[in-house]
């Protein structure tokens, strides 16, 4: 039994290190804003996980169909990440101003809004339809294994989520260490490099699904 969903435990290790806009953001925000923020997001990221495999799992074919032959998703996608790393970058450009203002003051940094950052984990996954997808194809592919027990598939979820959100909290974890050696100036950077990579996926996404 356990033999089974061995494959489910390399699948989360497969979604955890895929590269995309949910792996750079979780380790710019834990450099930027330490362990907790970072877990939320990621707990965040778990919820939207949820909701795509439950949607996965009550219209496999005819989503994936649907996703495949119509370029629209792929465009709204596109439109929906660029928008996010723009209001991102915005955002980065107006709390330059107010650091400069609280480095005036000498004002401590606010503390991260923690429930913020698991909204944001929840929201920056499910815009990424590629995820859809994802789940799509395990649900097609491992549920008519496991049709003598529907929790077997239920387990299969668990072990994938499980999978990727402990190595994730290794990856968090990494990145803390590094923190003590970067500077404010190298942590802004990073963002940007981060949110610069987001809008530049939205903007591919957006590109192929104007010419296909």
């Amino acid at each position: 039994m356990i033999s089974e969903f061995i494959p489910a435990i390399l699948l989360g290790i497969v979604l955890s290190f895929t590269i995309g806009p949910v792996f750079f953001t979780i380790l710019e925000i834990s450099v930027s804003k330490g362990f907790k923020a970072a877990v939320f997001f990621n707990i965040g990221v778990v919820f939207s996980e949820v909701v795509f495999f439950a949607v996965a799992y009550a219209s496999t074919s005819n989503l994936l169909n649907s996703i495949q032959e119509n370029p629209s998703w792929k465009i709204l996608g596109g439109v929906l990440l660029a928008f996010y790393a723009g209001i991102t970058l915005l955002g980065m450009y107006q709390n330059k101003e107010k650091k400069e203002q609280q480095n005036l003051f000498k004002s401590p940094p606010p503390s991260p809004n923690l429930i913020k950052n698991l909204i944001k984990g929840f929201g920056l996954n499910i815009i990424n339809f590629a995820v859809l997808v994802f789940w799509i194809l395990i649900v097609a592919n491992y549920a008519p294994g496991f049709q003598d027990s529907q929790y077997k598939m239920i387990v299969f979820f668990l072990v994938i989520v499980g999978t990727y959100f402990t190595i994730d909290l290794g990856k968090i974890y990494l990145a803390q260490q590094l923190k003590t050696s970067l500077t404010d100036s190298v942590i802004t950077k990073i963002k940007l490099i981060v949110n610069a990579i987001i809008l530049i996926i939205g903007l591919v996404l957006i590109f192929e699904g104007f010419f296909e």
